[in-house]
């Protein structure tokens, strides 16, 4: 049977404002190759997917933060996704020294995803457990130390070629590699009812937060992901602003940021 190790390694999510930022996203990734500590990248890519959407003369529609997929999307969201984002993502992490391989979820494949019938053609993480394909395939790598840069499209248990949201997706790969993970978000923390950022949570503290009205949308996605993570992978979990990459490296070296959901 093959032999593997997996190294120690962070899986970093990327989305939002920074894939339409080439100067940003050039500053972030350029810090990531200096700190030369290992990490998967994980993307969405939801501006450039209304776009190419609206352009094939699709409308856009959302459901509790999620995107709602129908089949006739299917082969735009997938080239925005694994195509476009994905390979440009791959450019400009090689423009700055990394041997960089793009990949979706669906190569391996890397996580196993079920159906969910209701937002059309979207994959949720499975509760079945982990795919030793894709802990194989992301060790491989590593151990080549090639940066994997994955998109948010797979491949269900039953064989649905599907969308996944971005946060989730990360923390399935977290999960398969039971590593810490970091999600990157236009704001540099969760904000509270007040206002003011929330530097760290409990995974029950994380719940109850979720509770809360005020927490909406994209970031209520992001935060049941955080919580997701930090459970199933028995690591810590941030969720920090992509604009700051030194708050980004001192979260890969262990050190407080952003807001911090604790396994314990």
């Amino acid at each position: 049977m093959f032999e593997y190790q997996t190294p120690t390694v962070t899986v970093i999510k990327v989305g939002g404002a920074v894939l339409s930022n080439p100067a940003a996203l050039n500053r972030l990734l350029s810090a990531l190759h200096v700190s030369a500590l290992p990490f998967v990248l994980v993307h969405g890519g939801g501006q450039m997917t209304d776009e190419m959407l609206a352009q094939a003369g699709f409308k856009t529609e959302k459901r509790d933060g999620q995107r709602i997929t129908p089949t006739e999307q299917m082969r735009v969201v997938t080239g925005a996704l694994a195509g476009v984002a994905n390979k440009s993502l791959v450019v400009q992490a090689q423009a700055v020294g990394f041997v960089a391989v793009g990949l979706s979820l669906a190569d391996g494949p890397l996580v196993s995803l079920e159906h969910n019938a209701s937002l059309g053609c979207v994959g949720e993480p499975s509760v079945h457990g982990k795919l030793e394909s894709g802990r194989m395939v992301l060790a491989a790598l590593l151990r080549a130390k090639a940066l994997p840069i994955i998109s948010s499209i797979g491949v269900t248990e039953d064989g649905i070629l599907c969308n996944v949201n971005a946060d989730l997706a990360a923390a399935a790969v977290a999960d398969l590699l039971e590593a810490p993970l970091i999600l990157l978000s236009d704001v540099p923390a969760i904000l509270d009812a007040q206002g003011h950022p929330v530097g760290s949570l409990t995974i029950p503290e994380a719940e109850a937060l979720l509770e809360q009205d005020f927490v909406q949308g994209g970031m209520r996605v992001k935060l049941a992901a955080a919580i997701h993570a930090a459970q199933r992978a028995r690591r810590t979990t941030a969720i920090a602003g992509w604009a700051d990459p030194d708050t980004v490296i001192a979260l890969l070296h262990g050190h407080a940021g952003g807001t911090q959901i604790y396994p314990a």
